[in-house]
């Protein structure tokens, strides 16, 4: 999101400065002073919860086989 902001911003004060200097007005880049990077931030988490699933491991009734049907 910070790339997005530079970007718009750059875009920004490049419009501008092409429109003052259509009435002669020239503006000269400013230097930013960029922040050191922060250190890297841990987030706690609270544990997955278990499944309340019940996996059988066999079918309880068997699958019956599927019938023709006489027309």
């Amino acid at each position: 999101m910070t790339t997005f902001t530079e970007i718009v911003a750059a875009v920004v004060v490049h419009s501008s400065a092409v429109a003052l200097s259509h009435f002669g007005v020239t503006l000269e880049p400013a230097h930013v002073e960029r922040a050191a990077p922060t250190a890297e931030r841990v987030v706690a988490r609270t544990p997955a919860r278990r499944s309340r699933t019940v996996h059988l491991t066999a079918c309880p009734q068997p699958i019956q086989p599927p019938r023709a049907i006489k027309v």
